[in-house]
């Protein structure tokens, strides 16, 4: 059960990222997402109300940049995105007005809509989420699932430490970005960690190398539409 379990693990830290509205770091302007919606329908010189502007070389705590982000989700209709963790890919959904989300991975799936929790391996058909599974796939999706469902983005934006400083510009879906740069210290493990942030707080991308106990970790994750709600219903 070995591979089960850091796959979920894996699946787990994606979700995780998805509410906190994290995501890959590109530096590849010339990338074009499968996607190409608006990122924002904001001009590039406005910025979210109360949250500083951002201009090349300035810095932003991490509990600032955080809020900022999260209180721009909130004014969004939804989102999809693309995250790698540990190695595995993971296609994900978002709409934070009822929190609705969905996750495809090569362990299986899940949704999470209307307050019920859904999952599947990677064969087989949907189920409600059931902690106490003999399959400890379905099982430790269903955890996943519930551990996720009981994050607040806000909170978990909010969340964030460390100091960042807007190191560059680049484009992520038409989109000019802000590069942040920064450390974050999270249960004793330390992790490098860029934001792409438009000028009005949209993060549309997001790398971090975590290390503790001398082993290195990647996540990632890309916006690949944004402001767009997403068709996530319950599959039975």
């Amino acid at each position: 059960m070995r591979v089960s379990k850091w796959g979920i693990g894996a699946t787990l830290i994606a979700m995780t990222m998805l509410v906190g509205c994290s995501a890959p770091a590109g530096g590849d302007d010339e990338k074009k997402p499968e996607s190409q919606s608006q990122a924002s329908e904001k001009p590039a010189d406005s910025t979210a109300q109360d949250c500083p502007e951002l201009t090349e070389g300035a810095t932003i705590e991490g509990s600032v940049l955080g809020t900022c982000i999260a209180d721009h989700l909130k004014t969004i209709a939804g989102y999809a995105a693309t995250t790698s963790t540990l190695g595995m890919e993971t296609k994900a959904r978002y709409n934070p007005a009822d929190k609705a989300m969905e996750t495809t991975s090569p362990m299986g799936s899940m949704i999470l809509v209307d307050g019920a929790a859904y999952v599947k391996g990677a064969t087989g058909d949907w189920q409600k989420a059931d902690t106490g599974s003999g399959d400890p796939i379905i099982a430790g999706l269903s955890a996943a699932a519930q551990n996720v469902s009981a994050l607040d983005p806000a909170a978990v934006a909010a969340a964030l430490n460390g100091t960042f400083t807007v190191t560059g510009k680049g484009t992520r879906l038409g989109q000019e970005v802000f590069i942040l740069t920064g450390k974050v210290q999270t249960n004793g493990a330390s992790a490098d960690t860029t934001y792409e942030v438009t000028a009005d707080y949209a993060s549309l991308a997001t790398k971090s190398t975590a290390e503790a106990n001398g082993m290195k970790a990647d996540s990632s994750m890309e916006v690949t539409e944004w402001d767009v709600k997403q068709d996530i219903v319950a599959p039975m």
